[in-house]
């Protein structure tokens, strides 16, 4: 169940960020994100109202401000390095499956056999070499850091609430921080709001995010961290055919297409 789950967050997560592509050409990364939290939050209210979860525990609430500080400080600098070098940042950020299974011991009770890490590095590798970057990016190996971090975090805090609740507290903690960063540094971006333009353009990728990140929560409280994260980042394929469809990016297939046989191999070597 978990494996379908996690398929279906990376299926979504890969429509979501294909169909982004544009919108991040008329929107700041910044303004964007904000925007884009805040309708995620509204999503997850009325299901929120109904559970009425609010655990009492301080360490879950100090929990949810650190991965609302640590979310919306990833996208952010994620949407800044894809308009600085797409292949490469988008590269970097695959990566993530590596640091969470390197900290995923240390923070939780996880171990693992030889072929999750053969799994793991194939996945990589696969991402690697499908958008054949040579390149260092820091925007997308700082989002790929944070990535471990907050999927790490995130499975902690899910001993204290359902997913559904934890999505709206987390998508909260990270509107509330990307709010107050654009009070302050807003006025100076170059591109003026027209925000009902804008509402229109996210509205569409808040509601496909948020059925990516229930799919990804429930996958998580199912199983370890290092899986999930691992199996998530099938969002690749997809992401291929996506850019073949809707993006018409047809440059490089027989790369995309080594990686794809790369990627398949490390996530049934992980799913095992």
């Amino acid at each position: 169940m978990w494996i379908a789950l996690a398929t279906g967050a990376a299926f979504s997560n890969a429509l979501w960020t294909s169909l982004s592509k544009p919108v991040v050409q008329h929107v700041p990364p910044l303004r964007m994100m904000m925007l884009f939290r805040l309708m995620q939050v509204t999503i997850f209210l009325i299901p929120m109202l109904i559970l009425r979860e609010l655990p009492a525990a301080p360490i879950f609430w100090l929990t949810i401000a650190v991965i609302g500080v640590l979310h919306a400080a990833r996208w952010v600098i994620i949407l800044h390095g894809v308009k600085r070098d797409y292949f490469s940042s988008y590269g970097m950020y695959n990566t993530a499956p590596l640091f969470t299974i390197v900290l995923a011991p240390a923070m939780l009770p996880e171990r693992f056999g030889a072929a999750v890490w053969v799994g793991v590095l194939f996945i990589i590798a696969g991402g690697m070499l499908f958008y054949r970057t040579s390149r260092l990016s820091l925007y997308g190996l700082a989002g790929a850091v944070l990535t471990a971090f907050i999927n790490i975090l995130s499975k902690r805090a899910l001993g204290y609430v359902s997913p559904i609740s934890f999505l709206f507290f987390m998508q909260g903690s990270a509107a509330l921080v990307l709010v107050i960063a654009y009070l302050f540094t807003g006025r100076r971006e170059a591109i003026p709001p027209r925000w009902g333009e804008e509402l229109r353009r996210i509205a569409p990728l808040a509601l496909i995010a948020s059925f990516a990140g229930i799919c990804f929560m429930e996958a998580l409280a199912l199983d370890t961290a290092t899986r999930v994260t691992a199996i998530v980042r099938t969002n690749l394929l997809f992401g291929l055919i996506f850019s073949y469809v809707l993006l018409r990016e047809k440059a490089d297939w027989q790369w995309k297409l080594a990686g794809t046989v790369l990627i398949l191999g490390g996530t049934v070597a992980v799913a095992m």
